[in-house]
């Protein structure tokens, strides 16, 4: 990674040494220690606003996320299957969201989404920014809770004299994602520079879109594994597209394939130009309702492709201003006070409802046809007529989100003697509140819908409910999925709920004092001596329609939701210690040691201890090593703690099918044995929908963690201006909080050596042993194991320096590289059959690395950002013995930038992202981006826009 103590090289002419002396003593993320930035014994990745400005980007998080220590999680371009729309947020070390505390300019931010600690980083764009420093390991004995990975600082502009404004433009080569922004730094210095006030404005408009059916890779037919028989390997079959997905009804009769036309006529399916692709032919009959789901075409033909309908990238509007200002007083009493508003739009959309699996027209129902009967001999099975169909008439269902974020803070600060050395002091109180609003559009109510299909011939002969017989009046409208819905029924299945209104709320009060105490050989002892107090509460509410205790409820949407308020507050007292030993001796040009403790006290979780302990030794000049152990504890979230119970549906499948025993890749020696135990009267339904309860568990504990980093760092004096880095770090959380998917869930239980486990009690099974329902809550369980190793290369030199004639500038590279090394998962530590290693799967490459390249003159300059992921599988199941093809190859993406300053204060920039459009990948998942949805919702491992370009103006004195 890059490191803090890079920052000081400015010139190569001098040293990292000579020049930090120069810059004098800074805070550092990784201690509240003011102390020369490279004696932190903690790495600090570093990027800054040059590094920033040179990608084109406006939002902060697409820049932070190409540092290898990050796993892309929340961004415009994989949120719109997440639930949070439009949300930017950072995952350290690929351990959540809630696993990495983010700080702006030192203190804590108010939540963006309802029931966690995730912060939205749009509400803080780029252009605001100085520089950012990502601390990972020991940080949260320095900063509390949700640091269990890290800690990522983003630290603004300040005392800023003079304007810069920015017009930005940005969109696809393909001629879609227009993106339109525009933001103005207005600061001014006053009292002969002891005070300054700064305002920030900033808007952003995406309005356009990227679906699925916008890209070839994700508009035609996709890539998936399959085989012959058991006896080859898995090999990969692409260009498929599922019969499922056409706008007719397909619908097996004497056990052909048919298409319904509009008219109500049957006709043979308009398949691609290679048929049916399956590597094992099925046998077809309507009694085989799984068949309607598994039976694929060669692209071409009627039917859609995979992610129709779905955003690749989201819609969204965003506005933020700033306000900012201190003064100083004395030295030892500087006053700061600060207050910012961010909105912002955003919009997430999915595919229309797709019908297969268990859907099924009843025999008895008015709206099968003399034809339909004719075909399949002159009768139907009991159980009905199966189809599948893509239901366009419905329209693509969204979700709108509306947020709005304030954030205030004011404090003081200042510098005094003590003890005959000197202390400083900081305080600060803050207050923040995130409100958000959801709406879901044109969404279809699957028990309204399951109700409409359960038809039959009413006593005028007409098409009725069968609800209706027993229930008269309940509103049920017969559906005909064989031919185009009438508005009628239409109007039945859709709906659009009304807003639903969360609010979250966050009080900070901090303050701590540091400085030195006595001196030893190496030079004084610093103390840090501090204390906090925080309180949040989450009021999460519900749309009316979902709401029991509501006049608006609507039991027959099959959403049932209430809000809810948690709370909780937390009171901390903390201290840090640096020991600097020996200095200026033989073999020890610098030795100290380092320590934190911090003591928490929470309403929720009770009390939790946190430490690190640390050093550095630096034989001599040009090399220093460095290491730092502690322990780390997050404490459950409000939305972990205190979720109200919600029941929604979803489709499952039985582990225990008939299909799924045979079949099912990731099954364990005991499945077949507990499936036989559990004797389900259904063996022969793939898919059913069902209720899926959600709620908070109030007995969960604290979560732990043991971090570990060592590392060293080379600056030889033969080569001034080189940084080279390398860091060993090692995670070990344990008892973490998790709750697992429900399809995940149903297959655990049967997978392990008894019924008796933890996961049996979370699914319900009704009188024949059918599934019922599944209750997904979070439990103290899972333990995660990630270790790697960080390599950073820093390079920067006057062109001069090399006696070229004529050429001038500076040149700098900054490289950084991650190897994983492990990243272990394991569901239930008390059975070792459920771990699990993800190294190398999807979201968890091998190596991830940045190499960013610039050349600077006095009026233009130039980058070159190349971007490596190595190569990745679909799952950890995707093994050699097993599978042909089982990796992506390496893939790189190149980053061009450029900028010239046509007069004083006047600059144009412009870049490609993406420059050579790298396509994804044509593994199963990567060419949808890359999703490892087993241990996280992570996409966007691989570009799926395509090539993209910026061009800016900036105004700046």
């Amino acid at each position: 990674m890059a490191l803090a103590q890079a920052l000081p090289v400015a010139d190569d002419k001098a040293t990292v040494d000579d020049k930090a002396g120069e810059q004098g003593e800074i805070l550092v993320t990784g201690s509240r220690i003011r102390r020369i930035a490279a004696d932190s014994p903690s790495p600090v990745a570093v990027v800054d606003a040059d590094q920033i400005r040179a990608t084109g980007a406006t939002q902060i998080a697409d820049v932070i996320n190409q540092l290898p220590a990050l796993a892309v999680t929340l961004t415009n371009q994989t949120s719109n299957r997440t639930g949070n729309a439009g949300v930017n947020a950072l995952d350290l070390r690929g351990m959540g969201t809630q696993r990495t505390l983010v700080l702006i300019d030192g203190r804590r931010q108010v939540p963006s989404v309802p029931g966690t600690s995730a912060v939205d980083l749009s509400n803080l764009p780029a252009s605001l920014i100085q520089r950012v420093e990502v601390v990972t390991g020991g940080a949260s004995a320095l900063y509390g809770a949700d640091a269990v990975a890290g800690v990522a600082n983003f630290i603004t502009k300040r005392d800023f004299q003079g304007v810069d404004a920015n017009l930005r433009y940005g969109a696809s080569t393909r001629g879609d994602l227009d993106i339109y922004s525009m933001d103005l730094t207005a600061g001014r210095n006053f009292a002969d520079g002891r005070g300054n006030v700064t305002l920030y404005g900033f808007y952003e408009q995406q309005p356009g879109s990227v679906t699925g059916a916008d890209r070839p890779w994700t508009a035609g037919g996709y890539p998936f594994y399959t085989r012959a028989n058991a006896n080859q390997k898995y090999y990969i079959s692409d260009d498929n597209q599922n019969i499922y997905s056409s706008d007719s009804p397909q619908v097996v009769l004497g056990g052909k394939l048919y298409a319904i036309n509009p008219n109500g006529t049957l006709r043979a399916p308009q398949l691609g130009s290679q048929g049916f692709t399956n590597a094992v032919p099925v046998t077809v009959s309507n009694t085989n309702s799984e068949a309607l789901g598994t039976l694929v075409t060669n692209s071409g033909g009627e039917y859609h492709g995979r992610y129709d309908g779905w955003y690749l990238a989201v819609p969204s509007e965003r506005f933020s201003t700033r306000f900012s200002g201190n003064f100083e007083v004395s030295p030892a009493l500087k006053l700061f006070a600060l207050a910012s508003l961010s909105q912002n739009r955003s919009e997430a959309a999915y595919a229309p409802l797709t019908a297969f699996g268990s859907n099924s027209v009843p025999r008895d129902s008015p709206f099968i046809t003399p034809a339909i009967l004719a075909a399949n001999g002159g009768a139907l099975p009991a159980n009905g007529l199966y189809f599948a169909r893509r239901m366009m008439e419905l329209g693509t269902p969204s979700t709108l989100y509306r947020r709005q974020t304030f954030q205030s803070a004011f404090g003081a600060e200042g510098d005094f003697r003590l003890l005959a050395h000197d202390w400083n002091y900081s305080t600060y109180y803050s207050y923040g509140v995130t409100e958000q609003q959801v709406r879901r559009i044109n969404n279809t109510s699957n028990r309204r819908w399951t109700l409409g299909l359960n038809s039959t011939t009413g006593a005028n002969g007409q098409a009725v409910c069968r609800s209706t017989l027993t229930a008269p009046g309940n509103g049920c409208v017969a559906i005909n999925p064989l031919l185009p819905l009438t508005q009628q029924m239409i109007d039945y299945v859709q709906y659009s709920s009304s807003w639903s209104r969360s609010v979250m709320k966050q009080q900070v009060a901090s303050g701590y004092v540091s400085g030195g105490l006595f001196d030893l050989p190496g030079g004084s002892v610093e103390a840090v001596i501090g204390a906090e107090y925080r309180k949040e509460s989450n009021d999460i509410g519900v749309s009316d329609e979902f709401n029991p205790k509501n006049a608006r409820y609507d039991p027959t949407l099959g959403i049932t939701a209430t809000p809810l308020l948690g709370k909780y507050d937390v009171k901390e007292a903390y201290g840090e210690l640096h020991v600097p030993l020996l200095k200026d001796v033989p073999g020890f040009r610098s030795l100290s040691v380092d320590g934190a403790v911090r003591l928490s006290d929470y309403s929720t979780a009770g009390n939790t201890t946190t430490y690190k302990v640390g050093g550095e030794w630096a034989p001599f000049r040009d090399i220093r090593f460095r290491a730092t152990y502690g322990k780390a504890v997050r404490a459950p979230n409000i939305g972990e703690l205190y979720t109200a119970s919600s029941i929604g549906g979803m489709w499952i499948t039985d582990p225990c099918q008939t299909w799924n025993l045979a079949n099912r890749v990731d099954k364990t020696q005991y499945t077949p044995k507990n499936c036989a135990t559990i004797n389900p009267g259904d063996r022969n339904t793939y898919w059913v929908y069902r209720d899926i309860i959600s709620k908070g568990n109030l007995d969960l504990k604290p979560e732990t963690a043991r971090t570990l980093t060592v590392g060293t760092v080379l600056q030889p004096r033969f080569i001034p201006g080189l940084s080279l880095t390398v860091d060993y770090f090692n995670i070990d959380l344990r008892d973490s909080i998790d709750a697992f998917p429900a399809q995940t869930l149903i297959n655990k239980c049967v997978d392990q050596p008894t019924l008796t486990n933890i996961f049996c009690p979370l699914i319900q099974r009704d009188a024949n042993n059918n599934l019922l329902s599944v209750v997904t809550q979070k439990l103290n369980l899972a333990k995660y194991l990630t270790r790697g190793i960080d390599f950073g290369l820093q390079y920067a030199t006057a062109l001069d320096r090399l006696g070229i004639a004529g050429v001038s500038g500076r040149l700098s590279v900054d490289a950084n590289y991650t190897r994983l090394l492990k990243r272990e998962y394991t569901l239930d530590p008390t059975d070792p059959t459920t771990t699990t290693e993800y190294r190398g799967v999807f979201g968890s490459p091998t190596w991830k690395g940045v190499v960013r390249t610039a050349y600077t003159a006095d009026s233009w300059g130039a980058n070159w950002t190349l971007r490596h992921f190595s190569p990745m599988r679909t799952s950890p199941s995707v093994t050699s013995a097993l599978y042909e093809k089982r990796y992506t190859p390496d893939v790189f993406y190149n980053d061009f930038s450029a900028w010239v300053r046509l007069l004083p204060g006047v600059d144009l920039s412009g870049g490609l992202n993406n420059a050579f459009d790298r396509k994804p990948p044509r593994i199963p998942g990567a060419e949808a981006g890359g999703a490892n949805f087993e241990l996280a919702n992570q996409a966007g491992v691989y570009d799926v826009i395509g090539r993209t370009f910026f061009v800016g103006a900036r105004i700046h004195y």
